[in-house]
Parts: structure tokens; C-alpha cells; sequence
């Protein structure tokens, strides 16, 4: 097999309309340099054609590109040693979305569905020299609304309702989170290969033991011969992650197209979740031999892993548990949803993905949630889970609409899905895949979701029924037997929102504009989407919005929130929590600080149901959301230029191996309970302090406790009265160590008159510093420049309770400090 990539001397052009299309390409007049892999706005941005998409209003005026048609196009070389192979192929990895292609004059392809790769035989129809590659790509805006006008308009949440019935990322029609930018062109790379034969597929659905001692790997491989005895025998090699060879098996071929065999492997190295354990990963490696050598080889890395999804009842409780199993150990999911990391998804490099997924892991998540309006990512990001052990919870890519099934729609859709699956199916961080994402509970809101009706789902108004509770289970079911599959996100129950069976969003904090205070109540089984908006790093808001509109509620700030109504939903949390500041600077400090309590508390709240076997009542909590595709007001943790908001510092406690919690149950009584996350049990000290606002320590006292392993338990009730002018605190003691703290202030914040906490900071080396304070002060929040990495912040400091902080990167940069109320 002979690679060869063909990213290089793309042109493109807008078609005009006009002109006859043989003429449109033949002409040499406004062609432009195009990138491949890369987006038409990105190749008109680089050409100087279009102001910056994201700065102030910019993208109300780029509205035209997705209304237009662009040609793209090429020529390559093909030397007489590639055209005497016995076949040579084209392949796009990604064609953003309505895309026909001809080469040398012959159409070969036409694609309406950027999520599907093509590979096209080309032999007979390229010539030794240049050949001519042109490509028309066509308004997938234009074509949705011209399916929408043929098949009739759905209901939908986000977007324009075309969307529904076009196969393309559909948070390119603009989310509330993100802007309208439809893009075209290659969006993935392409090339041409050149063989005799081919590995076509590869397939390990390994077993690992029930008692973990070995693991059985059949191996099936799909073989595509172009040329009679090229092939001779298929070679397997099982490689440990040492490098060392542990298995191996050779067949001879005589012409067949599927070849089966199996390994096995005593003694496993298991893969873990980073929160549990390590991620060895193992290569196979599949070779075809003929008479001529080594003709093909394909590698895949495993990280063998016992999964299971576990629901079964529940005591005291009613409905089922819903946990992930990982090599028998029932794991809390802590993490994020993950959206795409950019409206022009060329721009994520590996090293961008490095980069977001580390901060997951520094921050204690174990689970993304690849929600379904995005895209299935590139390779990279589920290698680099796999590398950091990150779970990933895989959505097919739908999201907020009742989808058409129609003959041709779910045609594409199964096309689809089988590629996805095919593609994805060896990485072991993948432990769920999940059919669509809020599309049960929009149908619900209509009232057409009646689970009585079982089948004959076309004829009904939810027809994508046949598409979640048929086609994608059919499919994983074929080709990915070792993954459960869940229809949807959320769904469970006789309504997608009961809080008993599988999993739900709580959004009745946000958008229902219920206290945050009330996310402990609003448990479910698993929390696979709860949120709280907060603006951008200041740094971040002034790369986007000119020095005139940098206020509070300014037209591009506003313009920067794309949540329907989101100012607005903002503005209560803000007043009923805190003194509302009037400058940009401190109202970014306070929607940053309500995001921030309003996350411990319900992650707090919700791990404190994790409370061992049969009492699994609260399983995962994912918050909406990790990331920003473009520079926003959202409910990210981290913004779109990987600025860190306080909120991440505070997820990343709450989900950290040891913690403590605090509850004011009622008025005179508070509730203690902390979680051990580690498999074994542990003793240590329980600390409890009652410090006034003036810093007097009014109260101290201390215990031994012993926390059994990988679950919480409740630890106390104490009877104390709630004064606004006090404060409790706990602290978990390890051999002489602070390992967890807790502290319980009275709400709302705004009610709080809070005396000047003298804040102390002290320099210990060029990375460290200690952070004291004479009275208590609630949120401090330390800022030396993005390139400063916190082992912390967001803190609350106590007096007598100093936390020495790790700053990489510090040097000798000056440190701001601010804290609630200064």
C-alpha cells in the first residue's frame, strides 16, 4: 500500500451562479489559495476577504458565505509506477456537506453528508501526469430549506429548522452557546492510495474475564485483494505496552475477503480510568504477505478493559441505578460535556486537543460527554483519552429537533453510524454509545413521545424513533457488540426527566430559574447536563470587543450571548446572590463566582449520593459544558482561548479523591459527610470550626473518622444555629496533612456585610505561594496572566487555615488578588 496526501495547491472560488459550470472552473479569475483540511471562511479570512468572524458583530455580515455555492479544486501528478498498481483509490475523510466531484472532466461522487468519508476507485479515469480535481461544494442552508419545503417543518430548539434534514455539525446553524457560520469545503484531509491489496477493516471485540485473570481477543479482518495472488497469509501480532510481543497467529489466505482468528492474553494489564488506575495500551498489529512481501499493514492500540453499565434496584429508592462498571469497580463519573472546540474545525490541532483534555484529567474528571450537535471528533481526541484515561460517553449527532426518517434520511444516517462505529469501536475510553441528545424530552414538549407505541415509528409525529430504537441499536449491535447503547441523553423512565431510571439534564436551575441552592434536591440517577452561565476571562472579552463596548450589557457583549435571553436569565442569579458590581471588570469576578458556587453545590450535593453498593443513587454529574467553540458568555468552565474561569478550580475539588461536605439542613442543625474515591478505606481526622466574620474562632474540635472506599459517608449532625455574622468549617486531616476543607457561610451573599479579610499572600519559591487571611474571605480569586498555571484558586481562606498554592510559571509576575466584595 502506497500513501499519498493531496492537501497541497487547493484553490477556491465562489461560484457564480450565471456561468455555466464547466466555464466556472476553467476560468482563472478570482481563484484564491484554499487550505486542506480547512473551511471556505477560513481560506477567505487568510486571503484578506473577510474581516476577523469572531471580533465585535463581525458575524452578522458574513451571513452571505452559507447562501452561496464555492468551487474548489486541484491537480496531481500520477506516476507510471502508481497507475501499474492494480488499484488506486480516492479517499475524503470529510466534505462539508452537498459535494460533487469530478475528476478529469467525469463526475465520480456526489456526498450529503459531511460525516461520511468517501473512497472512490479512480484508475480508470486518471492519467499518467496532471489530472484535474474540482469540486463543487452547495449551500447546505439552501438545500435544508429546500428538503424542509418538500418534507414539511419540524419542531426543533436552537437553529434554523432546515438543519433537521441535512447531515452536517448542527451547531454550524448557531446553538446557544455559539454563532451561525456555515461552513464548507474539505474539512478533513484526502489522499491517494495506491495497492495490490488492502486491510479494509480490523475488528477486536475483546472479553476480558469475569475474575480479570486473562482476556480473549477474536480478531476479525476484512481483506480487499485487487490482484489474483497478492496476498498470501494474514500475520497478527499482539503487542504488550512494553513493546514486547505477546501473541501471535499467521493464516494462509486463498482468496478469501474475511479472515477470523484469536488471541489470548493471561494477566491482563488493564486499562483504568486516570481516576482509578493506569492506561496500558497494547498494539495489533495486522499484516498482509504475498509473494511480493509485505503488501498492507494496519495498527490498532487496545486498552483491554471489563465494562459494564449497571441498573439494577436500588435500596430505599425507587427506580434503577444507572453506573459505569470498569474491571469490576463502580466508578462516580465526574466530568463535563464536550462540544466542538471551534466554529471552523481545521483550527483544533492535536495539540489544542492535548490541551483541553489535560485539563480535564488536572481538574479530577473522569467522563466527557460528546454531545450531539457537534461532530464525531478527529482521531486525536480519542487516542489522547484513551492515553489519559478519559471516558467517553459518545452521542450520535443529534440534538434538539424531531428528525424526519425517511427512506433516503436514515439510508445517509446508517451510513453514518456505520462509520462512526467502524471508526471508533477499539478505543477504550469509549464506554457508552447514545442515540441523540434532548430529542426525547422536545418530543415530550410536544406531547407526540408515547411509549406505548413500539414500532411503525415513521407513521407517527416522533418519527426518529425508528432511528433511536432501531436503526443505531441495530448497528451497534452488528459491529460493536462489547458497548451498551442508551437511546438518548437524557431518557429513562415513562419521561426522558424522571429522576429514577437513566439519566437527566436538570435545567430547571437556569432556565426554569430555580436558587441553585436547589441542585442537591434535584438528583437523578445520573446528571448528564446541569449549567450555570458565566462571561469569559476579561482578557478574552477584550480580544473580542472594541475598548468602546467594553461595559455590562454593551451591544457586542450582549451580541456574545447567544443563550435566548441570556442576559436577562443571568441577571436574577446575580441580584438574588450578590451585590451586583456596575463595572465590567467586577460583574465578570461576580457571574464567574455565582457559576462557581452554583457548581460545588450541586456536585457537592449529587457525590454525596454515591454511598456504595445498592445505594448508587446519584452515579455521574457532567456539567454543561467544558469548552466554547467561539469567544462567549456560556456555561463553559474554561472559555474559548483555554482561559481558565473560576468555576473549574471548584469543580476540580469537589471531584478530587478526598472531600469534605456541608449541608444546612435546617435552621439550627448542619449535616457532615465527606467521600473517600479511593478503593480503600482510610482513617483520618474530622476537624469542625466555627470562626466569626471578624475572625474569632469561637469553636474547635476534632475526631477520628474511617471512610470506606470508593463511596460517601455521612459522618455527622450537628446542632448549630445559622448566624450571618458565623461561619463553619471542616477540614479532613491526614498525618499531620490538610487533605480536604469545607467551609458553610450563610446565604445569600448579599445579605453579608464582610470586614476587609487581609488577605496575605507570601512568596515561598518562583512556583509556590502560602495564602492566609486575618478574617474569613470568601472567593479569592488569583490572577498573574494566563500562562500562569494554579494548582488551585477560588478559594476560601479561613484564619488559621493557610493553603500553599502551586503557581507554574509564576517567576516574578505581579499576582492580583480579588475576593467577594473588595
Amino acid at each position: 500500500m502506497e500513501y499519498r496526501d493531496l492537501t497541497n495547491n487547493w484553490q477556491f472560488k465562489q461560484r457564480v451562479p450565471d456561468v455555466e459550470l464547466n466555464t466556472d472552473f476553467a476560468t482563472e479569475k478570482d481563484w484564491l489559495p484554499a487550505s486542506v483540511p480547512g473551511a471556505v471562511h477560513l481560506d477567505l479570512l487568510a486571503a484578506g476577504q473577510i474581516p476577523e468572524p469572531f471580533y465585535g458583530l463581525n458575524e452578522q455580515q458574513l451571513q452571505w458565505i452559507g447562501e452561496r455555492d464555492w468551487l474548489y479544486r486541484t491537480t496531481f501528478e500520477i506516476t507510471a509506477a502508481e497507475l501499474s498498481q492494480a488499484e488506486l483509490d480516492l479517499c475524503f475523510d470529510g466534505l462539508d456537506t452537498y459535494a460533487t466531484v469530478w475528476l478529469n472532466g467525469v463526475q465520480i461522487l456526489k456526498s450529503n453528508n459531511m460525516f461520511v468519508p468517501q473512497r472512490v476507485s479512480i484508475k480508470s479515469q486518471v492519467r499518467i501526469g496532471s489530472n484535474d480535481l474540482h469540486i463543487v461544494f452547495e449551500s447546505a442552508l439552501l438545500w435544508g430549506q429546500h428538503l424542509e419545503e418538500q418534507y414539511g417543518k419540524l419542531p426543533l430548539w436552537n437553529g434554523d429548522s432546515s438543519r433537521l434534514y441535512v447531515r452536517k455539525a448542527q451547531y454550524h446553524y448557531g446553538w446557544d452557546w455559539g454563532p451561525v457560520f456555515m461552513t464548507a469545503g474539505l474539512w478533513r484531509a484526502v489522499r491517494l492510495e495506491a495497492y495490490s491489496a488492502r486491510v479494509a477493516d480490523v475488528h477486536c471485540p475483546y472479553e476480558v474475564a469475569d475474575d480479570l485473570a486473562s482476556a480473549l481477543l477474536p480478531v476479525k479482518i476484512e481483506v480487499e485483494e485487487r490482484a489474483a495472488d497478492s496476498v498470501q497469509e494474514v500475520h497478527v501480532a499482539l503487542y504488550a505496552p512494553s513493546g514486547e510481543l505477546v501473541a501471535e497467529k499467521t493464516q494462509t489466505l486463498r482468496g478469501e475477503k474475511s479472515v477470523e482468528t484469536q488471541l489470548e492474553v493471561q494477566r491482563p494489564e488493564l486499562w483504568w480510568p486516570h481516576t482509578h488506575g493506569q492506561q496500558p495500551l497494547y498494539r495489533l498489529v495486522t499484516t498482509l504477505r504475498g509473494p511480493r512481501g509485505e503488501a498492507d499493514r494496519h495498527e490498532l492500540r487496545l486498552g483491554l478493559r471489563r465494562l459494564r453499565l449497571v441498573q439494577h434496584t436500588l435500596q430505599d429508592a425507587p427506580g434503577t441505578s444507572f453506573y459505569f462498571e470498569i474491571n469490576n469497580t463502580p466508578i462516580f463519573c465526574g466530568g463535563s460535556n464536550w462540544i466542538p472546540a471551534d466554529s471552523f474545525m481545521p483550527r483544533i490541532s492535536r495539540e489544542r486537543y492535548r490541551r483541553w483534555l489535560q485539563l480535564a484529567v488536572d481538574g479530577n474528571q473522569n467522563m466527557l460527554r460528546v454531545w450531539g450537535g457537534g461532530i464525531y471528533e478527529d482521531p486525536a481526541f480519542y487516542e489522547l483519552c484513551d492515553e489519559l484515561g478519559l471516558l467517553v460517553w459518545q452521542d450520535f449527532m443529534f440534538a434538539c429537533g424531531l428528525y424526519p426518517a425517511h427512506e433516503e434520511f436514515q439510508q445517509s444516517v446508517r451510513a453514518e453510524a456505520e462509520s462512526a462505529v467502524r471508526q471508533l469501536r477499539h478505543h477504550p475510553s469509549i464506554v457508552l454509545w447514545s442515540g441523540n441528545n434532548e430529542d426525547y424530552a422536545i418530543a415530550e414538549s410536544r406531547g407526540v413521545s408515547d411509549p406505548q407505541i413500539t414500532d411503525h415509528f415513521e407513521q407517527t409525529q416522533f418519527p426518529a424513533r425508528a432511528i433511536y430504537e432501531q436503526l443505531l441499536p441495530a448497528v451497534c449491535a452488528d459491529l460493536d457488540s462489547t458497548r451498551p447503547y442508551w437511546p438518548g441523553s437524557p431518557y429513562g423512565g415513562e419521561r426522558s426527566s424522571d429522576p429514577t431510571v437513566g439519566d437527566i439534564h436538570v435545567w430547571s436551575v437556569w432556565h426554569g430559574g430555580l436558587p441553585y441552592q436547589d441542585y442537591p434536591k434535584l438528583a437523578g440517577r445520573f446528571i448528564s447536563e446541569f449549567g450555570m452561565q458565566a462571561f469569559p476571562v476579561l482578557e478574552t472579552i477584550r480580544e473580542f470587543a472594541p475598548a468602546e463596548e467594553l461595559y455590562p450589557q454593551s451591544r457586542t457583549l450582549d451580541y456574545h450571548n447567544k443563550a435566548d435571553g441570556g442576559p436577562g436569565l443571568m441577571a436574577p442569579y446575580l441580584v438574588n446572590n450578590v451585590r451586583v458590581p456596575a463595572d465590567l471588570e467586577g460583574q465578570v469576578y461576580a457571574t464567574q463566582f455565582v457559576q462557581s458556587e452554583a457548581l460545588s453545590a450541586a456536585i457537592r450535593g449529587w457525590r454525596r449520593l454515591w454511598q456504595g453498593p445498592g445505594r448508587e443513587y446519584t452515579s455521574g454529574a457532567l456539567v454543561w459544558q467544558l469548552n466554547d467553540c467561539y469567544p462567549v458568555m456560556s456555561w463553559a468552565l474554561v472559555d474559548y482561548q483555554l482561559r481558565i474561569k473560576p468555576a473549574y478550580y471548584s469543580v476540580a475539588r469537589e471531584l478530587a479523591p478526598l472531600v469534605v461536605g456541608l449541608h444546612r439542613q435546617s435552621s439550627d442543625s448542619i449535616a457532615i459527610w465527606a467521600v473517600n474515591g479511593d478503593a480503600a478505606d482510610i482513617q483520618l481526622e474530622l476537624e469542625l470550626r466555627t470562626v466569626t466574620l471578624a475572625g474569632e474562632v469561637l469553636s474547635e474540635q476534632r475526631r477520628s473518622v474511617t471512610l470506606t472506599g470508593n463511596r460517601s459517608s455521612e459522618l455527622d449532625i450537628i446542632q448549630q444555629a445559622q448566624k450571618d455574622q458565623e461561619i463553619v468549617q471542616a477540614r479532613l486531616w491526614r498525618d499531620g496533612v490538610v487533605v480536604a476543607r469545607a467551609s458553610l457561610w450563610s446565604e445569600p451573599y448579599k445579605y453579608l456585610t464582610l470586614p476587609d479579610p487581609q488577605v496575605n499572600i507570601v512568596r515561598l519559591d518562583d512556583q509556590h505561594i502560602r495564602v492566609s487571611a486575618t478574617r474569613p474571605a470568601k472567593g479569592v480569586w488569583l490572577d498573574a496572566g494566563a500562562e500562569v498555571k494554579w494548582s488551585d484558586n477560588m478559594l476560601d481562606i479561613v484564619p488559621g487555615d493557610p493553603q500553599t498554592i502551586t503557581a507554574s510559571g509564576l517567576g516574578n509576575q505581579p499576582i492580583q488578588v480579588r475576593w467577594l466584595d473588595k
